[in-house]
This record gives structure tokens, sequence and C-alpha cells, in this order.
């Protein structure tokens, strides 16, 4: 039986201009997964205020990103997509796509279809399930697929938040630091607003209680009790409706309790990007500095590790 693996990511703009960062902004607010308002309100909020007032600030962050020589989430993509066709058995092709940038997922779905596979598996790139990541990149594949004359065996993997090797991957990550030598170590993922974890709350794809539990068994993997560890929320809108703690007010308030070495890493993005690379990194440790500490070390997303790679074929293969 041939089969193929689909690896999807958001994407990013294709370069820092205006216009590039315009319109992956525009492709990526207007999901209504997303944005979830009604159509017309969406699209005023979006087109009409978010873009516009956002632009300049983003197209000068991705600006600032791009000639940091940084690897971009497209370069980690293909890495990874080589990574796993290299380890896969015969038969089996990993393949990468983009939702809101390139490769597109309309496209690449289209080269699966010609080569006519008999098994599909989805994995969307997230660990931790939600309604504008996950949840959108899954209702696309099938609004794309459903008019396939012959459909393939499809299996969709929605999240892996707590599979022992995605954990071990992440540990992995950490082997180039001295753990036990941070006063403390933050767990950052993407915050979402309140509205979308309340829709899910108390359910399996609740993405707080996911993320708290990556924390957890990361934790326990790196023998961190549980003073030790701090989970926070980063890429924050509006700081009455969206989930925390943030990770500044977290960062401030560690640096104000005496902590002068601190690790983060972000087990909710798969793949190192302007928000680790410049967010975190950049902005994070500047504003760590400013409140007292002294050392703030980001380690790399998972990227196309070793680890990584042994952890995506188990769970693609576990679905089986």
């Amino acid at each position: 039986m041939s089969s193929a693996i689909l690896l999807v990511n958001v994407g990013s703009p294709k370069n820092a201009s205006r216009c590039a960062v315009a319109k992956f902004l525009f492709r990526y607010l207007n999901d209504r997964r997303v944005v979830t308002l009604p159509f017309l309100a969406r699209t005023l909020l979006v087109n009409g205020i978010i873009i516009p007032f956002r632009l300049g600030k983003s197209a000068k962050r991705y600006r600032d990103f791009f000639s940091s020589g940084v690897p971009t989430l497209l370069h980690h993509a293909q890495a990874l997509e080589r990574a796993l066709n290299e380890q896969l058995p015969q038969g089996t092709r990993a393949f990468v796509a983009m939702q809101h940038s390139r490769p597109s997922l309309a496209g690449v779905l289209r080269a699966i279809r010609r080569e006519g596979f008999d098994r599909l598996t989805l994995i969307p790139l997230f660990p931790q399930y939600a309604e504008a990541t996950s949840g959108s990149i899954v209702a696309k594949f099938y609004e794309k697929i459903v008019a396939w004359s012959a459909l393939p065996e499809i299996c969709v993997v929605e999240s892996f938040y707590g599979h022992p090797l995605y954990i071990r991957a992440l540990a992995d990550t950490l082997q180039g630091y001295d753990v036990a030598a941070y006063d403390h170590v933050v767990f950052s993922y993407h915050s979402l607003p309140i509205t979308h974890i309340a829709r899910v709350e108390g359910t399996p794809r609740c993405y707080a209680t996911a993320c708290e539990t990556t924390s957890r068994l990361l934790a326990e993997q790196l023998q961190l009790d549980e003073t030790r560890y701090s989970t926070a929320y980063q890429s924050y809108m509006s700081p009455h409706e969206w989930l925390a703690p943030f990770i500044n007010d977290v960062l401030a308030q560690l640096a104000a309790r005496g902590c002068k070495r601190l690790l983060l890493l972000s087990p909710g993005m798969t793949a190192d990007c302007l928000e680790t690379a410049y967010d975190l990194a950049y902005e994070g440790r500047k504003r760590f500095i400013e409140h007292g500490g002294e050392t703030l070390d980001v380690a790399p997303c998972l990227n196309s590790s070793r680890t990584w790679v042994k952890a995506l074929m188990e769970i693609a293969d576990s679905r089986r």
C-alpha cells in the first residue's frame, strides 16, 4: 500500500515587502476560524482596522527577521520534508504545504492526487489543537478533497501534545544547555482569544489544557519540579481577552524575583519562525534584561531534528 504523509503549517510572507506582508495578513486574518466573527464584521475589522494599523509594524518585524539570516519557516519545512523522506520506507512519501502561503495546500494536494496514493495522513504541525490552526487546516483539507472521484484511505492527526516521542524530541532540543544551571525555565505558547478557549473548554480539544499538559510532561522529562518552570503565552492582541499569563509579564516578574538566568522554549512551535527568533529571542531577552535579568537563552524549536523526524514517523504510523 502506498502512503502519503502531508504536513501542513500556516505559512509566512514570501519576503518582507509591505505588499507580501499585506497579502499574507489578508489571507490569514480573513480565515473565519482565525477571526471568528460573522462575515461582514470580520471583513470590516480585519481589512478596515487590523491590517491597515498593523501593516507597518508587521512589515518592520519581518524586515528585521529576514535580514537576520535566521532560516525561515519555509526553509525548516523543506528540510523536514527531506529528512523524513530519507527515513520513510519505500512506498511512503512526505509532503509539506502551507495554508496561507506557498507551497499551497491546494497545489500539494493536486500533486498527491496525481500520484494516486492508497493512504493519506494529514498532520497539522501544531501539537496542541486550536481552531485557528489545526481546525482551520483540517477544514480546508476536507474542502479540497471532497470533489476527488477516488478518495484514498484518510487519516487525520488533530493533535499530539502528549505523545511520548514528541515530548522526548522537545527535551532533546535542550541537550546543548545545562538546564540545572538556569534559575528558571519558561515554556511559551501562542496565546488565543478567550472565546476560542471557551468553546472547547472541558473537551479533549481544549487548547489551554493541552499546553499545560505538554509543560507538565516536559518538566517531568527534564526532572523539573513545579517551582522551576512556568507556562506563558505570547503574541496576544488584547490583554483582557486573550489567554494568559503573558510572556512579557512572566519575564518581568521572574526578573523582579531575582532570577538572573532563564531558559525559554516554545513547545507549541514545531519550527523556528518570526515569533521565536524575533519576539522571544530578541524582544523577550530585551525585556528580561530591562527588568534586572542577565541571561535569557531561547532553545531552538524541533525544526528537522533527528528525534522529531522519528516522532513524526511514529505519530503517522500509530494512526494506521
